[in-house]
């Protein structure tokens, strides 16, 4: 019986410092229930006279302290331009806050670093609160087509989804200047007076031409009579 109990102690004393370490990392990163993989609660692209800002809700049912990375990849058809990061770790073995926005592409310098932004809240009273980061990602006016946004949390999981953008519709704006062999669009500032400039230039243009087509067919009718 005594030989029991030492053995039960041992034992307890073993295990007790992982049980330990186990709640104490729980605690920090929102993690110690069965993972589940992270999901989008909202999307939406609000389009600048001179950037694009994406808002974008990630959530987590482990807690938004168990996503590890945002990344936001810009595509025009089958290219990518650039792809932008959110990291609130710098790596998935670390507990302590990185919250960091970063930028890969070819030294294009769309994405406006300091005008990016994430917000959660400290608070556990809802799903919301417990689960949602919000980030804004704000990066200059160019041509993509779609948008890829993969988030990924701590354990490894991850979620993808796709947002075709109407790049039609972008190089409509009446304040962007589409050259077809550069990549870049370029903003330029349209006065309020020149569509009604060019407007009545080509009123002045038309008015002139029926004018000469008038005096033309005039001097053929009256050469006609001249010859009678």
């Amino acid at each position: 019986m005594k030989r029991k109990l030492i053995l039960i102690l041992i034992s307890i004393f073993l295990i007790s410092p992982i049980v330990l370490s186990i709640n104490v990392n729980a605690g920090k990163a929102g993690v110690g229930v069965l993972n589940v993989a992270p999901e989008y609660s909202d999307i939406s692209i609000q389009q600048h006279d001179d950037s694009i800002r994406l808002y974008l809700t990630a959530s987590d049912y482990n807690s938004w302290e168990d996503i590890y990375e945002v990344a936001v990849v810009l595509e025009y058809y089958d290219s990518t331009i650039a792809t932008f990061r959110f990291k609130q770790y710098e790596d998935t073995t670390s507990y302590d806050k990185y919250n960091e926005f970063s930028e890969d592409s070819d030294n294009k310098n769309l994405l406006d670093i300091e005008r990016c932004s994430y917000s959660h809240s400290n608070k556990r009273e809802t799903v919301e609160q417990r689960c949602d980061l919000d980030l804004t990602f704000v990066f200059k006016t160019t041509r993509f087509t779609r948008l890829k946004i993969v988030i990924k949390d701590r354990a490894g999981e991850s979620a993808t989804t796709e947002v075709d953008y109407d790049a039609e519709e972008m190089t409509r704006n009446s304040e962007l200047l589409v050259i077809p062999w550069l990549d870049e669009m370029i903003a330029v500032q349209i006065p309020a007076f020149l569509p009604d400039l060019i407007a009545l230039i080509f009123a002045i243009l038309g008015t002139i031409f029926i004018a000469k087509r008038i005096e033309t067919k005039n001097n053929i009718i009256r050469g006609k009579h001249e010859r009678i």
